[in-house]
């Protein structure tokens, strides 16, 4: 999660309508808001479509501190760019031209357009504009970052390119991971916080001494933490991929369950008896309400702490195909619409 703020963007899209409802009965009903489909195609893609568009299963998406939108890909093994203000065309920085030429993944180092990753996850970026990736199948952490002559460069940040254990207290070049597949900064930008999802525990990376070390999952046990940010107060939140639960990192490592009941479904209403299936990411609104990508419901939920109550936003007609990435900015949200092979953007629904 960063603190970026950006412009408003202008530009021709294809707008839809969805609706906000709560199941429970005590939660007002939230008014309509328009959906516009930024990149890819305007109709749900076809599910053994040969060549979707412009975008291949992205999983993730995130903003520069010149408010330029950055993708990663699952399939694709890319990560592309859009200049601020153009959703239209974007740009691959790193990765293959081409989502679907022979050998689109890999594990190499080097200059960007050569380099080569499988199955990215997520992203996220620092004040001085460096992307960090989450490089899953090759149980690394990769690292993006533009030289002073103006070209992009790939490196391994942390891990060695093959699983390992959660060992503690080791160098980021040293440490092993086990299909990390989270990323997010800490709210000084000063450590770097891993969803290490085989090793079912959440790692840091100190950014300065790049000293590794374990933050939960230890003593109060995680069940496939898939995703990390931070709350409102800077506490550590953590979303369970197969727990189908939202918790809380106290201080002292134990782990609290904010909302999900641990059984799959998709249940809203009061957070602790909602259910979920197969959450794969979230993002923080200022407002402190957190925007959860359930996968495997196909749907976008909302857990408000004030109320503790999980509500869906819900589209109609109109459906999501696995959703992998959400990301809140300014006052937008952005959707990684990972099996339709698209980015959609909704305004954040009034409290």
């Amino acid at each position: 999660m960063t603190s970026f703020t950006f412009r408003s963007c202008s530009l021709a899209v294809t707008v839809y309508t969805l609706v906000f409802l709560a199941n429970n009965s005590t939660a007002d009903e939230m008014p309509s808001l328009p959906v516009e489909v930024l990149i890819g195609p305007t109709e749900p893609a076809p599910e053994d479509a040969p060549d979707p568009g412009p975008l291949r299963t992205p999983f993730a998406v995130e903003f520069d501190s010149q408010n330029r939108m950055w993708i990663v890909e699952f399939d694709g093994g890319r990560v592309l760019r859009c200049e601020a203000n153009d959703f239209g065309d974007p740009s691959v920085i790193a990765g293959p031209e081409s989502a679907t030429e022979p050998n689109a993944l890999g594990y190499v180092d080097g200059p960007a357009r050569s380099a080569r990753f499988n199955k990215l996850h997520n992203l996220v970026i620092d004040a001085e504009d460096v992307l960090y990736l989450s490089d899953h199948a090759n149980h690394s952490v990769r690292r993006l970052i533009q030289t002073t002559d103006g070209e992009w460069m790939v490196d391994t940040y942390a891990g060695q390119g093959k699983e390992g254990p959660a060992t503690d207290n080791v160098d980021r070049r040293d440490a092993t991971f086990h299909e990390p597949i989270s990323v997010t900064l800490d709210a000084e930008g000063n450590r770097l916080l891993i969803a290490d999802i085989g090793n079912q525990v959440v790692r840091s990376i100190d950014l300065s001494s790049g000293l590794v070390t374990t933050l939960a999952g230890r003593t109060s046990k995680l069940k496939d933490p898939r995703a990390v940010d931070l709350d409102g107060n800077r506490r550590l939140l953590v979303l369970e991929r197969n727990g189908n639960r939202l918790r809380r990192v106290k201080s002292n490592g134990d782990i609290t369950t904010l909302a999900g009941s641990g059984k799959k479904g998709k249940a809203d209403g009061d957070a602790k008896q909602a259910s979920f299936n197969g959450p794969k990411h979230m993002d923080v609104a200022p407002d402190g309400r957190v925007y959860i990508a359930d996968d495997v419901n196909h749907l976008v939920r909302v857990y408000d702490p004030e109320t503790d109550v999980v509500q869906t936003l819900n589209l109609g007609e109109y459906t999501l195909r696995r959703p992998h990435g959400v990301c809140v900015r300014g006052d937008q949200l952005y959707i990684a619409d990972s099996f339709n092979h698209r980015i959609l953007r909704i305004p954040l629904p009034a409290k």
